[in-house]
């Protein structure tokens, strides 16, 4: 269920919730996609776990977040790494009565940050659960049975395709004559716009987009989380 401010949710004394906190981003995707890529990726893929686990108390979206590598871009808005550390806390800290797993997604950026957090503090009787969306063997799938070819790390094919997807308004769709190049390692830095000015990462030189892709991809990612949450909600 969404905790939303035009829904009433109710909450009964002494009893336990599994809840969702979704965290967005506000950053800059290149000439062909929104800032709130991610936040709409992240939306998108949450209401899937909505209809399919309907206890699930899922949180209002936090679209700010640690996006720190894409500074120099117009319109990036970040959070330091200390201020998403004291977000994610005073929000678990504020839901931990009535807590017994707190999920935390960000789609494509975070998770590092998150496990971090979820390291150093803890919650008595609370398990605070990093939930991912992808891992290796999701990845190579994407890459050799969709995109034949590298996946992009930001901005690029899968993220494009997946926003045709989503709202085919917000995209424009790169022609064959806008040319893709290699970069070794763009977050060598943790500041993209040395390693690529145009924003964009991503080592197929080859646009593979398409709303028929970014399904198949946002299939894969939906697939993942099922799995990942019915895991932890078993145990």
């Amino acid at each position: 269920m969404y905790l939303k401010l035009n829904k009433k949710t109710v909450f009964k004394k002494g009893q336990k919730y599994d809840f969702l906190l979704p965290m967005g981003l506000t950053e800059q995707h290149g000439a062909f996609l929104p800032f709130g890529t991610d936040t709409f990726v992240t939306e998108y893929l949450v209401d899937k776990i909505e209809k399919r686990f309907k206890k699930i108390v899922i949180l209002p979206m936090v679209e700010y977040s640690r996006s720190a590598e894409h500074r120099g871009f117009f319109g990036t808005v970040w959070l330091t790494e200390e201020t998403l550390e004291r977000v994610m806390f005073d929000i678990c800290n504020s839901i931990k009565a009535q807590a017994r797993n707190i999920f935390i997604y960000s789609f494509h950026a975070n998770g590092v940050y998150i496990e971090k957090f979820i390291k150093k503090f803890s919650f008595p009787n609370v398990k605070i659960i990093n939930l991912e969306e992808s891992d290796e063997d999701d990845c190579r799938f994407i890459e050799k049975k969709i995109l034949k070819g590298d996946l992009d790390g930001h901005a690029g094919n899968s993220e494009i395709s997946n926003m045709l997807v989503i709202d085919k308004k917000l995209v424009t769709v790169p022609t064959k004559k806008i040319k893709k190049f290699i970069v070794a390692n763009p977050w060598e830095t943790d500041n993209l716009i040395e390693r690529c000015p145009n924003g964009i990462a991503d080592n197929n030189l080859d646009w593979v987009v398409s709303k028929k892709v970014g399904q198949q991809i946002l299939d894969v990612y939906e697939k993942r989380l099922i799995k990942n949450l019915k895991g932890c909600l078993d145990k």
